[in-house]
């Protein structure tokens, strides 16, 4: 069988994308690893109908919603590597081989945390990343801004919507101005430039951030800096461009420098998103690329 489009991710973005593509009347076949990035966290925020379920309630949903349509099919598995052949692409998995016109990378982002001792057993729970998203449930409490650059003001900026009890870490970085650290200093919002050694707390909840000097700062949230990437093995085989930022470089509608190879949801930016901008993404990039396999079948059949 010659799938019409082959869906690499079966989250927000993917699964968006399949569900168009099934009321569209195409075949698709969804491959996901089923370790999504989200799996740390314990509610899907800010998202119209979905506020507050779990990730996987949510996922549960979505996967329901897009296998309704008998031309969508998913396969857990994983990809690892991509060809192009003839007109479109043939996908690697261990199960298998599997060929399409058209792929839609909708994987994520890699995520890596800061190399702060502990942070993993808080990450998801007490530290977080997105004011957006985490910010009403820490409203009015003690919170850590952890940047190692200038934008941690604008994450100070941010989150003071939600408190007045702001504690700033560079993480072993002094890249604040004289402007920056006379802002924080007029507002009264502390600033160590100290590299941090170690959070600690109990059961997810995060009490302490202690630094490399010994000394130690009691809060109870943080919201941290995170290293993403999406340098995909599985793309090595493929001649895709980027940019100098490390981004694939793309047209307006999500296609790569490789015809027929697209990608939506975080992938496209390289930066983490919301479900429901993921979502959106992959709805959008999913019809212009069955606009395009519409267009070729009609100019065909005249």
């Amino acid at each position: 069988m010659i799938y019409d489009v082959i869906i690499i991710g079966g989250g927000p973005a993917g699964l968006s994308a399949a569900l168009y593509f099934g009321r569209g009347l195409k075949r698709a076949l969804i491959i996901d690893e089923d370790k999504p990035r989200n799996i740390v966290t314990h509610e899907t925020h800010s998202y119209l109908t979905q506020d507050r379920v779990t990730p996987q309630t949510f996922r549960k949903r979505a996967r329901e919603d897009a296998l309704k349509y008998e031309g969508n099919t998913l396969l857990n598995d994983r990809v690892t590597a991509i060809q192009q052949h003839n007109d479109g692409f043939i996908v690697q998995t261990p199960a298998g081989q599997f060929q399409s016109k058209q792929v839609l990378v909708a994987s994520g982002l890699i995520e890596q945390l800061p190399a702060i001792k502990n942070i993993e057993h808080y990450y998801g729970q007490s530290v977080f990343y997105c004011p957006w998203c985490d910010g009403w449930e820490m409203r009015s409490k003690k919170l850590a801004v952890i940047n190692p650059d200038e934008r941690v003001l604008h994450m100070v900026m941010l989150l003071s919507n939600w408190t007045n009890q702001l504690e700033v870490f560079t993480d072993g970085h002094d890249d604040l101005t004289k402007e920056s650290k006379k802002v924080l200093e007029d507002k009264n919002i502390p600033y160590h430039l100290e590299k941090i050694d170690e959070m600690s707390g109990e059961k997810g909840q995060l009490k302490a951030i202690r630094m490399a000097g010994g000394e130690t700062v009691e809060v109870e949230v943080a919201f941290t800096y995170v290293h993403w990437n999406t340098n995909y093995e599985f793309l090595s085989g493929l001649d895709v461009e980027w940019d100098e930022n490390n981004r694939f470089v793309l047209s307006q509608f999500g296609e790569t420098s490789v015809k027929g190879l697209y990608v939506a949801g975080e992938a496209k930016d390289n930066f983490g998103s919301q479900l429901i901008a993921a979502a959106a993404n992959g709805g959008e990039v999913a019809g212009f690329m069955m606009t395009g396999q519409i267009q070729e079948a009609f100019n065909k059949e005249v």
